[in-house]
């Protein structure tokens, strides 16, 4: 019976579908099908090489993965892991091994320039020849000796060894580095000037990636900011002599001002996977809201300012973070939760915008004022190698000790484990000075 209504569900769904979206939604749905039919015959052919590459596993091992191509950050942060993991010989076969790589052929390539730079770093092999002896391989008991587990996001997802500070994954040849210099020219830089990458998500390019029609992104507008709220630290930091790069694939709205080194890229001409790469690599800092972009800036070891949310999911692991979050108020009683109720109220590592909702809690995007903070702390941290004094370093200090001691009693409702590792970030200096209430 359970079959039946599922059939029928199945096909009520079919026909509203065609009725809602048309002919072109018909045809979709037949190419999906003949596709699936496809697979049957060339998931047969595919038994053969699985055989083969059981059969000769004890003399060498063939371990075959997809790439993860799905998102930026992905794209970015996985490969370099494995990568490091290979050069540091952590996690390998014990046998001999052969690794084979492959971008599946329904996978859209976010940045061009990212994938090239790993296709001279891995063994990439067509799609078509991998992708059904990847699938069946997973079908034959024992398959994850034949897997490339670190190169799939895992479940922990973070440099919690700090492997990038033990190895630097990527480099630029020669040539790339003489374009990406002619292109900072052409926006104004010399040679030698600094600027910082400015990456704040507004849910522009997640539309763009998949329509709203295929999928409700509302889910994830608690990650959203208003760019605006960044102009008053864009302004201070080119008084300190640094351009501004405010970047992304697309925007909702343009990042205003009328100082030439406050530069929109993500709405100039100039604008290319390649630059995208270029100015994540070469920034003296990031500062970011949390998304795909600053995997870049951190697999070339450039400073982050991180505004994070959620807030459990903080990046703990290098000293070269710095962070702040949005203020979480307790509606009914219009008050700022601590530190220790963000995780005792349940949402330090929601993931759904419902959540908050759910629990009675407002996000307050951070001020103006704070963010300017948060970047001239950064800028004097790099400088002038700014030493806190003792009573700063003391709450410093009470806020790594109360994020661990949450975090390690409430690391049973984190999605992954191994999160964290030892807290090494530093939190604004000055919000924690001017708010010690939070640190409770």
């Amino acid at each position: 019976m359970n079959i039946l209504v599922k059939i029928k569900t199945f096909t009520s769904k079919q026909i509203f579908d065609v009725k809602a979206y048309g002919m072109r939604e018909l045809f979709r749905k037949f190419y999906l099908l003949i596709k699936v039919l496809f697979r049957i015959p060339v998931n047969i052919i595919a038994i053969l090489p699985c055989l083969i590459i059981r059969l000769i596993s004890p003399w060498i091992i063939i371990r075959i993965e997809r790439f993860p191509c799905g998102n930026f950050g992905n794209l970015a942060e996985f490969p370099a892991l494995y990568y490091c993991k290979k050069k540091l010989k952590i996690d390998l076969p014990k046998k001999n091994y052969i690794d084979l790589v492959y971008i599946h052929y329904n996978d859209k390539v976010y940045n061009r320039q990212l994938t090239k730079m790993w296709k001279k770093k891995f063994n990439f092999l067509h799609g078509y020849l991998l992708e059904p002896i990847n699938r069946v391989n997973r079908f034959i008991p024992g398959w994850q000796t034949h897997a490339i587990e670190t190169l799939v996001p895992p479940k922990n997802g973070r440099d919690i060894d700090n492997l990038i500070e033990k190895y630097q994954p990527l480099n630029f040849t020669n040539e790339e580095e003489i374009k990406g210099e002619k292109i900072l020219n052409k926006f104004g830089l010399k040679n030698g000037d600094k600027f910082v990458c400015l990456a704040v998500r507004d849910g522009a390019y997640q539309q763009q990636k998949i329509s709203s029609r295929y999928r409700d992104w509302s889910y994830h507008d608690y990650r959203n900011q208003d760019i605006d709220n960044y102009i008053l630290a864009a302004e201070e930091l080119t008084k300190r002599g640094y351009y501004i790069f405010r970047m992304g694939v697309v925007a909702n709205k343009p990042f205003k001002s009328n100082n030439p080194k406050i530069i929109d890229y993500v709405n100039s001409n100039l604008r290319s996977d390649f630059m995208d790469v270029y100015l994540g690599a070469k920034c003296t800092f990031c500062i970011s809201t949390g998304y795909g972009f600053d995997e870049l800036p951190y697999i070339f070891r450039r400073p982050i300012a991180y505004l994070t949310i959620p807030f459990g999911n903080l990046y703990s692991y290098s000293e070269k973070f710095l962070l702040l979050t949005k203020h979480h108020i307790l509606k009914k009683e219009k008050r700022r939760l601590s530190l220790s109720e963000i995780f005792s109220y349940g949402v330090a590592y929601a993931l759904d915008t419902k959540i908050f909702r759910q629990k009675g809690i407002e996000l307050v995007d951070n001020t103006p004022e704070e963010i300017k903070d948060i970047a001239i702390e950064m800028v004097e941290n790099l400088e002038f190698k700014k030493k806190l004094n003792h009573k700063e370093e003391e709450l410093q200090k009470t806020f790594k000790r109360l994020f661990a001691l949450n975090a390690k009693q409430t690391e049973n409702q984190h999605p992954y484990p191994k999160f964290h590792g030892q807290i090494r970030c530093r939190f604004s200096t000055k919000f924690l000075r001017e708010n010690k209430n939070w640190l409770k």
